[in-house]
């Protein structure tokens, strides 16, 4: 059973009442798992009778359950709203009668619980005393040896170790303590869960309760701008000594917000050697206050350039937790987007960079998580492969999430439905039409702006990544993306796919001469180089576009469908362990494979996005070793900050450029990832001391 104390008088500037009223409920049904029909119990209960003259009582008691009915009258979880009873009390007199009305409530809810009455097992009733006994004294925590020793000195029962986990579990199950059976956190139990409400109070609390200057104030300013904290600042809080108890369990509570995705890691790597720093910064989503300000929205994120679908809830409001742990989610996959010199991470939105074309939004409405991909230029732009994948994995993400979080209004626990659905937003981003209806309806008329959009739209969500070659109703490119300058990786895709005098030919139609054509065959001693050199010579001769090679295409009688495969990203087969995916690919690992690029070097630098005058400069620098530029050329992608230079990335590319991912994958079975341990950071510091000692010994070393 759960009771809701919110305080339902209006304040001026702040959310309306009714917001965190059903934002309670909605929580309480997301964490009470579903084990009988209409349990939990939810019991609303009207305080503060006094402040109110004894002639309105009855007024206003009507006025508030009146406004609870019809608040939650359409409202999934209705069946778990005890308000019948209009109980209205005045919690500073013993005497007052409702006191004993509520009494009774609680008793008879009590007694209706399926589980009333059951055989409870005794053999723990000893051990649950002694600990009962702590509590009164004002313990909170204990450490698992602590439970196992009160345990072993019982006089009348001792639990063995399976019968003291079950316990523990049990215990944890209902509320009256808290154990978390995780390598991390076992080692502590949790004996008053008040402790709880101690530790976030600490740090998720309003600014009427920061101090008012200091260190620790610059800590609370910090969070509530970026949702940015660091350990030693949360450490520095519990210092205070109205939180001084926390203190000797720093640690244990710190990893225990980190499991409870009340923090979240916000993952570092280093640049040189691609292995894991240690965390410095921690996400406080709940702590995050600040709204997007920014004009992204407005002036980015707009018809011409974004895309949009909507994880729809079956719910007024999404619990924080789902879209927070998402969001959370999000930042260890993409890194945060930076626009107008601000981060765009903000409370319920982040921004994320995808690539240099395309930008990820994230962000919640309601009961609606919404999905933008944003292009540089235009929507016509989007690589549809691009769509297909972040919508797949942002959905297993939530699919994930919701397993961990699922509410009893929603899913039954037998149930595999999932508590939201798809909608896919018209073409002003405002109206949105069911998944299943999208592709059931040849042609939908939005409501708002009676825009005829039909079910081809939607298929830039749903790529069949497996395929290579064009749907059969395929169209082409669209406009918008015939009248775009191809760019360099485009032009190496194109050109990768057609024969050499295929590209001769064509490139005589689009204006080339053979005497050029030559040239460039005598310049260059790899034919995928000059088949590449010839299209961007006359992309930057002519401002070349997309429709000029189509043209050109169709006057050879040849299909324009090869532009299609431009723009989609091949799927390649590779068994690298996920984990590893997203790390920064270590010194090693780049040396080695730089041994077994061979004579595509150049495509691959082209692939990852290295300029080509960079690539020319590599070239010249390392004459004919094929090795030495291919090194240059993976050293420098990973120094670009703007796009994570990830070991996904990199298996994207060599697939991408048909050298296919086996060889990363053999080097990575060979001499694994490097991560961040303890023990880099302990050698780390030892050598600096050293380093530091050796300088002081030193009398000939020149003064600064």
């Amino acid at each position: 059973m759960s009771f809701i104390d919110v305080d339902l008088r209006p304040v001026p500037d702040k959310p309306q009442n009714h917001v965190f009223l059903q934002h309670w409920v909605n929580c309480i049904l997301t964490y009470c798992k579903a084990v009988y029909t209409g349990i939990p119990k939810i019991l609303f209960v009207a305080t503060h009778k006094d402040r109110v003259p004894k002639e309105d009582i009855e007024t206003r008691r009507t006025e508030l359950y009146s406004g609870v009915e019809e608040l939650f009258k359409d409202h999934e979880g209705r069946a778990h709203l005890v308000i019948n009873n209009k109980i209205f009390v005045n919690a500073t007199d013993n005497t007052d009668p409702e006191i004993n009305v509520l009494k009774k409530a609680i008793t008879d809810l009590t007694f209706q619980h399926p589980c009333w009455g059951e055989s409870m097992p005794n053999a723990s009733v000893p051990l649950e005393l002694e600990i009962a006994n702590l509590v009164a004294n004002g313990n909170q925590i204990l450490s698992l040896l602590e439970v196992e020793e009160l345990n072993a000195i019982s006089k009348v029962s001792v639990l063995s170790k399976e019968e003291l986990s079950d316990f523990l579990h049990f215990q944890h199950s209902l509320g009256k303590m808290i154990y978390f059976d995780t390598p991390q956190l076992r080692g502590y139990v949790i004996i008053s869960p008040l402790l709880l409400v101690e530790v976030m109070r600490s740090f998720v609390t309003d600014i009427a309760f920061w101090p008012k200057k200091g260190l620790i104030r610059n800590t609370f300013e910090r969070m509530s701008e970026s949702g940015i904290v660091q350990r030693k600042e949360l450490y520095l809080i519990w210092e205070q000594k109205h939180f001084k108890k926390l203190s000797p369990y720093k640690e244990f509570i710190f990893d225990m917000l980190i499991h409870l995705d009340i923090l979240s890691e916000q993952r570092r790597y280093d640049i040189t050697t691609g292995s894991r720093l240690p965390v410095e910064n921690f996400f406080v989503p709940c702590m995050l206050i600040q709204r997007n300000d920014t004009r992204f929205m407005t002036h980015e994120c707009t018809p011409e350039k974004a895309i949009s679908l909507a994880f729809v809830f079956k719910g007024t409001i999404i619990p924080p937790a789902l879209p927070n742990r998402l969001i959370s989610a999000c930042l260890s996959m993409w890194t945060v987007k930076t626009y107008e010199g601000k981060q765009l991470l903000f409370s319920g939105f982040v921004g994320l960079s995808f690539d240099k074309a395309h930008t990820i939004v994230v962000c919640v409405e309601g009961n609606k998580i919404l999905l933008y991909i944003v292009h540089e230029t235009s929507n016509g732009l989007i690589v549809p492969d691009i769509a297909t994948g972040i919508k797949e994995c942002l959905f297993t993400t939530l699919e994930r999430i919701s397993e961990f979080y699922k509410s009893t209004v929603h899913v039954s626990s037998s149930s595999q439905k999932l508590p939201f659905h798809i909608e896919y937003a018209c073409s002003m981003l405002e109206c949105y039409i069911n998944e299943e209806a999208a592709f059931t309806t040849d042609e939908w008329i939005c409501d708002k702006h009676k825009i005829v959009h039909t079910k081809d739209k939607w298929n830039i969500w749903n790529q069949d990544q497996t395929k290579e070659e064009c749907e059969i109703n395929c169209q082409g490119l669209q406009e918008d993306a015939l009248n775009q300058i191809p760019s360099d990786i485009e032009l190496q895709r194109f050109s990768s796919r057609c024969e050499e005098m295929l590209i001769r030919e064509l490139a005589i139609h689009l204006g080339i001469t053979l005497h050029e054509w030559e040239k460039f065959r005598s310049d260059y001693e790899f034919v995928d180089i000059v088949k590449y050199r010839v299209l961007v010579t006359w992309r930057e001769k002519y401002s070349g576009r997309f429709s000029n090679i189509a043209k050109a295409l169709q006057d050879m009688d040849l299909t324009t469908h090869t532009l299609c495969q431009v723009k989609r990203i091949r799927q390649g087969h590779c068994v690298i362990n996920e984990e590893y995916m997203d790390l920064i690919p270590t010194d090693e690992i780049l040396d080695k494979l730089a041994h077994v690029i061979g004579t595509v070097s150049f495509q691959l630098g082209i692939e990852l996005g290295l300029p080509i005058t960079s690539i020319d400069i590599i070239q010249y620098n390392n004459g004919r070793d094929l090795v030495a530029q291919c090194k240059d050329i993976l050293f420098q992608w990973r120094e670009d900050q703007r796009v994570r230079p990830t070991i996904r990335v990199l298996v994207q590319a060599l697939v991408n450029i048909d050298r296919g991912a086996k060889c990363l994958e053999e080097i990575i079975k060979t001499v694994g990832v490097k991560k961040y341990t303890q023990h880099e950071e302990v050698e780390e510091e030892k050598e600096g001391k050293v380093k530091t000692l050796m300088k002081k010994l030193n009398p000939f070393q020149k003064k600064k």
